[in-house]
């Protein structure tokens, strides 16, 4: 398999009359980490998206060649759902994962204490919330994890635990694409830099 998942040449993107993104080429690799960057309104969550397989805007310009690999996606807004546990909700996304539960479990514990295992997402602290869907990327373990604002709600103990993880998925090849308006240092980690303040 190609080390290149995505390549697009002079890509465009936009939202009915308006295009965010005009003439971009890019090139992603599962074996690189990368940033994109750029302040607000520059196109990052669109971008991220369109990367996730999320992209719900009107306006799609570009030759696109993309392999069929596994990618999940942190977002400003949860998916997790709110009715249910956090039990609940790591069955829920993490079924057709070949860990055992006693497995999950452990990781899930890495992030959250045991406590709120029986709690309904709802109850959640946006700070509990980044941290269970942090969890949840560790146990599904795809091959490229879109994260946008990734300090977002996090505690020095949670900014830890995502380094960590983006270290561990780096070492194992896997791909890991962060968005933020200013690039995020994380010590030992290189990412390559998609600065859509050029464009």
């Amino acid at each position: 398999m190609s080390e290149i998942f995505l390549k697009s040449s002079n890509l465009s993107l936009g939202y009915s009359n308006q295009i965010v993104i005009k003439g971009l080429d890019i090139q992603l690799s599962f074996i690189n980490d990368y940033q994109i960057i750029g302040k607000n309104g520059a196109g990052k969550t669109t971008l991220m998206n369109f990367i996730a397989l999320n992209f719900d805007g009107s306006y799609f310009e570009s030759k696109v060649n993309r392999s069929q690999i596994s990618i999940n996606q942190i977002s400003s807004t949860s998916t997790l759902i709110q009715e249910l546990t956090l039990s609940e909700n790591i069955d829920y996304y993490t079924s057709e994962t070949s860990l055992a539960s006693e497995e999950k479990l452990n990781i899930v514990f890495k992030y959250l204490p045991e406590d709120y295992l029986n709690e309904k997402i709802k109850s959640f602290s946006s700070g509990m919330l980044r941290r269970a869907e942090l969890s949840i990327i560790e146990i599904k373990s795809p091959l490229v994890f879109c994260i946008d604002e990734p300090l977002n709600f996090l505690d020095s103990e949670g900014v830890l635990l995502l380094a960590n993880l983006i270290k561990d998925r780096s070492i194992a090849n896997k791909c890991n694409i962060l968005s933020s308006q200013e690039f995020v240092d994380f010590e030992g980690l290189e990412f390559e830099v998609i600065n859509l303040n050029e464009y």
